[in-house]
C-alpha cells in the first residue's frame, strides 16, 4: 500500500536473525518497548485481522526528552516482507507541521539466520515554513528515532 506522504528517509541495517523473527518481533506490540527505546509502553490495542492490518496501537513514548502518546494504525502486512503504519494522533504537535505521517518496515531474508531491515518515513509539511523546518532539523530529528529503533531490532 503506498503512503500518502512524500518520502522523508530511508534506513537499513542487517540483523543477525532469521526474517521470521525480525519481522514477528516488529509486529508484536506486546515486545514493542522492549527492543524500540522511543517506546516506555503500550498502552492499548485494539482491532485488526489476523494479520495485523486494521490494528491500531496506542503507544507512550519518549522523543528528545519529552513524553507522549502516538497512536499507529497498521494498514499493511505482507508477512516476513513488509509493514505499514500511520500515525492516526499523537501528542507532540507533529500534526500542526506535517500531514500524512506513517512508516514502512521492510524485511528480507540474508540467508537463514540474517535479515535486513529497511525502515521507510513518510510525511508532508503543510506549509513552507514547516518544509523549511523538515531541511533543518525535523528530518535529521526523524532519522534519529528510526537510527534507534534499527539499533534496538538489532540486539534484540
Amino acid at each position: 500500500m503506498p503512503m500518502q506522504g512524500s518520502k522523508q528517509l530511508e534506513r537499513t541495517t542487517s540483523v543477525d536473525a532469521p526474517v521470521e523473527v525480525v519481522y514477528a518481533l516488529f509486529t508484536d506490540n506486546k515486545a514493542l518497548p522492549d527492543w524500540a527505546p522511543v517506546v516506555d509502553e503500550v498502552l492499548t490495542e485494539h482491532g485488526g485481522d489476523e494479520s495485523g492490518v486494521g490494528c491500531t496501537r496506542t503507544c507512550a513514548v519518549t522523543m528528545a526528552g519529552r513524553s507522549g502518546t502516538m497512536v499507529e494504525r497498521c494498514v499493511e502486512a505482507v508477512p516476513n516482507t513488509r509493514a505499514s503504519f500511520v500515525v492516526v494522533d499523537e501528542s507532540f504537535g507533529f500534526g500542526k507541521m506535517l500531514r500524512d505521517y506513517g512508516f514502512t518496515p521492510h524485511f528480507a531474508s540474508r540467508g537463514p539466520n540474517g535479515a535486513s531491515v529497511r525502515i521507510e518515513t513518510f510525511y508532508t509539511p503543510v506549509n513552507p515554513i514547516a518544509e523549511l523546518l523538515n531541511r533543518l532539523m525535523m528530518r535529521r530529528r526523524f532519522g534519529v528515532v528510526v537510527d534507534a529503533l534499527l539499533a534496538g531490532l538489532r540486539t534484540t
